[in-house]
């Protein structure tokens, strides 16, 4: 019998930790003879929302706040601090390319040349608070990027060997709006049917794929922009003078929000309020949060497994069951191992910081357990690792970060298309996701956003500040009855696409450690060291391209910029912006899309990966590091369903694991 505290320690509350432990639980329990395992979890930051009430408090916290930014209603703990996109600022570098100041305003300290724009939540529930929800599945060639393209790298595993998980994540986990037949998906034949046919002869007994719930339905943009596009095919030339057509087709966005289920589908309403946020009200803040929980988040699950799985002993003569707790507030500052350079050993417990809110001294703990679990989002995971000089054999830990840069564009029509409805985003383009220019450039896929200029001109406040403070001319100032017209003409008008462009692995793209950056714990801060490679940059030109074509076909070309409103393409890029890149003598602005991928990549060889295609560590094979950071190459899905599938891919093997012991 084993003498550790737990079974399994799983650092981080947020969606993977979730599904590892509910995989593990439901699994280990339906083997026979079954086990029951008693697993905790470590959260670094506040378990604030495990009530409706309090979560209601972070409502408020994002009504309250003017920069409705992702982390706006979670407020970070000095204990446990996170990186949030106000902070983001560009090094200074030196004339032959290193950094000669570096930018640390917030939590991360970025060493350049680029500074890397995305942030996480370091809260109960993690990053799924303030997700957009888009649950789009990789696509067959994203995983073999290496033998298709020449670029990136391959991953261990397919599409097919991940399909039947992909199913469980929509399913069991998330809960997944859209319907099969409005999936369109580059490299599947065109046949959406047979790209999701299902081997689960018991959930699906004729193979036939469908979702857990029905598609949220797409917005008047999407349905105007489909009317006015028709027939489009986006004509763009690579450099050997070879054109490449992409038909132009609007395609709702499978998401993780609930609608009306299908038969047999129990929708997952909010926490400690089932009957709230049963169906999407539509409200327009998907992104930093949904006031009813209608959106899943990872709260939602833990909420489950803690109701069900109390941690305590069973009454006397109830049948035994799996122990689930969590601690919030606490702080994984060592994992304990040993492993020496170059060889293989055992992790032996995580030390963690208990802090407190009250002013009491933060208290240090050692716990133990048969099997550790790091769950703690791309950047935190590579940064415990490298403080802890754990499982690092292979040099990758940290390295091949990645995200979605996003370049956006955006304009105005003379028509309403009701902006500022609806959630963020419902439907997209897909026909740049993938095709033979992969080998010279990466890929993109478009997103199309319901809330017109909130993210490229920070609208309706500016819009607001152009009509009051100036007006359009820069004479005419707006005010009551007249302001509201005017404000009623413009802001429905608006619209923006975000071209979210895949980004290839890098060595050099990494997280780092630093004695000089630490927090108020003594833990060491992320220090980021950021580029986007020539590769990438060359999809920068065809985005642009792309936008130019399809805004012509729309009907408004024509160059503008506010103050004036009127039909035209509003698209510019301020050189002097923090995000600004440029490619070939020409200014882009990249945003973070909050993707945060890479830092222990999987592979079938330990010298250069840090997991196995189960997540499990090469170097401690007690310990799983799981999350996006094991993804080798990103494609141009949101990697949060991914990251769900593998989460769930790990849990069974977890649970076969404990298939003999005494759990």
């Amino acid at each position: 019998m084993s003498t550790n505290d737990y079974d399994i320690v799983i650092v981080g509350g947020g969606i993977s930790a979730a599904t590892v432990a509910k995989t593990v639980i439901e699994q280990a329990a339906a083997q026979v003879p079954p086990r029951h395992p008693r697993i905790l979890v470590l959260e670094a930051g506040r378990a604030t929302a495990m009530s409706a009430d309090k979560y209601d408090s972070y409502v408020e916290a994002y009504q309250g706040t003017v920069a409705k930014v992702p982390n706006a209603p979670y407020p970070a703990s000095g204990s446990a601090p996170q990186p949030d996109v106000l902070d983001i600022g560009r090094p200074v570098m030196g004339p032959d390319g290193t950094t000669r100041v570096p930018s640390d305003n917030g939590y991360f300290v970025q060493m350049g040349p680029l500074p890397f724009g995305s942030d996480y939540t370091r809260s109960l529930g993690g990053t799924t608070l303030h997700w957009l929800g888009t649950c789009l599945r990789m696509l067959p060639n994203d995983f073999r990027m290496k033998t298709e393209y020449g670029r990136g790298r391959d991953w261990p595993l397919g599409y097919e060997d991940l399909k039947p998980y992909y199913e469980r994540a929509e399913w069991d986990i998330i809960g997944v709006s859209a319907n099969v037949e409005d999936q369109v998906y580059p490299g599947i034949g065109g046949d959406p049917e047979a790209y999701f046919r299902s081997a689960d002869r018991n959930r699906f007994p004729d193979g036939v794929y469908h979702f857990p719930m029905e598609r949220i339905p797409s917005s008047y943009l999407d349905r105007y922009l489909a009317k006015k596009s028709a027939g489009l095919v986006v004509g763009l030339t690579d450099r050997n003078g070879v054109e490449h057509a992409f038909p132009i087709k609007i395609s709702n966005t499978p998401v993780g929000r609930n609608s009306q289920p299908a038969k047999g589908y129990q929708v997952v309403g909010a926490v400690g309020n089932a009957d709230h946020g049963q169906r999407c009200e539509g409200n327009s803040s998907c992104i930093p949060i949904c006031p009813v929980q209608a959106k899943y988040n990872a709260l939602k699950t833990l909420y489950e497994l803690i109701v069900k799985y109390p941690d305590r002993e069973p009454e006397e003569g109830a049948p035994r069951k799996a122990r689930f707790a969590v601690r919030s507030q606490c702080v994984v500052s060592r994992v304990r191992h040993t492993q020496q350079p170059g060889r293989t050993g055992t992790v032996t417990g995580l030390t963690f910081t208990t802090y407190f809110d009250d002013g009491s001294a933060p208290v240090e703990t050692t716990v133990t357990a048969d099997r550790y679990v790091l769950a703690a989002n791309a950047v935190e995971n590579a940064t415990l690792l490298l403080a802890s000089g754990a499982a690092n054999n292979s040099d990758q830990v940290g390295r091949n970060l990645m995200d979605h840069p996003l370049l956006l564009t955006w304009g105005m029509f003379e028509d309403s298309v009701g902006a500022f409805r609806g959630p963020g985003s419902t439907s997209g383009i897909p026909a740049f996701r993938d095709g033979s220019f992969r080998s010279e450039r990466t890929a993109f896929r478009v997103e199309i956003g319901n809330w017109g200029w909130n993210f490229p001109e920070n609208a309706p406040y500016d819009t607001v500040q152009d009509l009051v403070g100036g007006g359009e001319s820069g004479q005419v100032k707006l005010y009551g009855k007249e302001l509201r017209k005017r404000l009623g003409e413009i802001l429905p008008r608006q619209f923006r696409i975000a071209w979210e462009l895949e980004q290839d692995p890098e060595p050099t793209n990494r997280v780092t450690i630093d004695d000089r950056w630490k927090d108020s714990l003594g833990n060491h801060r992320p220090v980021i060291h950021y580029d986007l490679s020539p590769y990438m940059r060359a999809s920068l030109p065809w985005a642009a391209e792309a936008s130019r074509q399809l805004f012509a076909q729309l009907g408004i070309a024509d160059k503008v910029r506010r103050p004036e409103y009127r039909p035209g393409d509003y698209t510019h890029y301020d050189p002097n912006d923090p995000s600004a890149v440029t490619y070939e003598g020409v200014t882009y602005w990249v945003r973070g899309a909050g993707h945060v991928v890479g830092t222990h990549r999987m592979g079938e060889d330990p010298a250069t990966s840090v997991v196995d295609s189960h997540q499990r560590s090469h170097d401690l094979p007690n310990l799983y590091i799981v999350g996006c950071g094991s993804m080798p190459t990103l494609g141009t899905s949101n990697p949060t369903l991914t990251m769900t599938a593998l989460a769930i891919r790990t849990g069974d093997r977890i649970a076969e694991q404990l298939k003999g012991t005494d759990a």
